[in-house]
C-alpha cells in the first residue's frame, strides 16, 4: 500500500509517498481502507519539529530525538471497514467510519488499523467521507477544551484564531452549547465565522481585543499569540483561559490560574464518544465542516505547504484513489 513517510525532520519535501506493507488487524482491531484524511497543524509541527519554547527535550523524547519514531503521520482518517479482528462485534466490513490513532499517528496511508474500542465512529449516510474527516481534528479539540473548561450556556467566550480547523469548529460548538461567541480573525474571514454562528467578530488587523474594555467568561487561544499574560485583563472574575497553543513559560504562568493547557485525553472511549457526538451534530445540521482545500494524496507535500503558510481556513483534506 501507499503511505506518506517522513524519515527526518525538515521542510515539506521530507515527506515522500512510498510503498509499505499493508497492516493486518490483530484481535480487537479494525482494518480501514482510507478514502480521506487531513494534514493539520499537528502534522506539520511534528514534521518540522517546530515545538514551543521550553518543550524541545520532552517532545524529542516523545517523538524521536533525531528522526520521527513513527514515520507515518496523520491524526485521523475516514474510510470503509475492510476487515475486523476477533472480539470486534459492533463493526463489520463495509461500514463507513471516521477513526484516529491519536498520537500513534499512522493515518496518512491507504490502510490503517485502529483499536475496535478506540477512537472510531460510524459516518452518517448524509455525510461524505471528506466532510466527516474535516470535522475531526478541530471538533475533537474544541469538545475536549470546552468540557475541561466547563463552558456553560449563556456564558461569553472569545475565540482567538476563529477561522482555522479548531476555530471554525469551536465557534459552532460554543453556539451549540448556548454561549455568546466573539470570534477573532482577519476581516477576510469575518463573513465566514458569522455564518458559523459568531455573535460578534473582531478583525485583529484593526482592533486589539485586549484593549477594548470587554471581558469574557472564557477566552480560547488557538493561535498562540494571546497568552494568559496578554489576555488576563479581558477575563471576568472567575473566568477561564483555554490555551490550545503555548510554550512552557506561558503554560506555567497560566497554570497558576483557572486555565486549561492540554487537550490530551488518554481514555479511548471518550475519544469515540467525541467522534460520535461530532457525527450526530453534523447529521442534524448543527455542525458544518469547513474545508480549505481538497487535494489528492499524491500532493501531500503541497498540503503541508498550505498548512505551513498559516492562512488556511478550516481543514486541508487529502483524498485517496478508489478502486473501480
Amino acid at each position: 500500500m501507499k503511505a506518506a513517510v517522513c524519515e527526518r525532520y525538515g521542510p515539506p519535501e521530507v515527506v515522500q509517498i512510498r510503498e509499505v506493507p499493508k497492516p493486518v488487524p490483530a484481535d480487537g482491531e479494525v482494518l480501514v481502507k482510507a478514502v480521506a484524511t487531513t494534514v493539520n497543524s499537528g502534522d506539520t509541527r511534528v514534521r518540522a519539529l517546530r515545538v514551543p519554547r521550553g518543550l524541545s527535550l520532552p517532545m524529542r523524547v516523545r517523538l524521536g530525538f533525531t528522526k520521527p519514531k513513527q514515520p507515518i503521520f496523520g491524526f485521523e482518517m475516514a474510510g470503509q471497514v475492510e476487515a475486523v479482528g476477533r472480539e470486534v462485534t459492533h463493526l463489520r466490513p463495509g461500514d463507513r467510519v471516521v477513526a484516529s490513532r491519536g498520537f500513534g499517528f499512522g493515518c496518512h496511508a491507504e490502510y490503517v488499523t485502529v483499536a475496535g474500542q478506540g477512537a472510531i465512529a460510524k459516518i452518517p449516510e448524509s455525510l461524505s467521507y471528506q466532510d466527516a474527516v474535516a470535522l475531526c481534528f478541530g471538533g475533537m479539540t474544541a469538545l475536549i477544551f470546552f468540557r475541561l473548561g466547563k463552558l456553560a450556556p449563556d456564558e461569553t467566550i472569545l475565540i482567538n484564531g476563529a477561522s482555522g480547523a479548531v476555530g471554525t469548529m469551536a465557534v459552532q460548538l460554543a453556539k451549540h452549547l448556548g454561549a455568546e461567541v466573539t470570534a477573532v480573525c482577519s476581516g477576510a474571514n469575518a463573513e465566514l465565522v458569522r455564518g458559523l454562528g459568531a455573535d460578534h467578530v473582531i478583525d485583529y488587523t484593526i482592533e486589539d481585543f485586549t484593549r477594548n474594555g470587554q471581558r469574557y467568561d472564557v477566552i480560547m487561544d488557538n493561535h498562540g499569540n494571546a497568552p494568559y499574560a496578554r489576555v488576563k485583563g479581558s477575563l471576568k472574575p472567575g473566568g477561564r483561559f483555554l490555551m490550545v497553543i503555548g510554550d512552557l513559560w506561558q503554560m506555567l504562568a497560566a497554570s497558576r490560574h483557572k486555565a486549561v493547557i492540554s487537550s490530551s485525553e488518554s481514555d479511548s472511549s471518550s475519544a469515540a464518544d467525541n467522534y460520535r457526538t461530532l457525527m450526530e451534530l453534523a447529521e442534524r445540521g448543527e455542525l458544518k465542516p469547513v474545508i480549505d482545500s481538497v487535494l489528492p494524496f499524491a500532493q501531500i507535500v503541497e498540503a503541508h505547504r498550505r498548512v505551513d503558510g498559516g492562512h488556511k481556513v478550516g481543514s486541508v483534506v487529502l483524498t485517496f484513489e478508489q478502486d473501480g
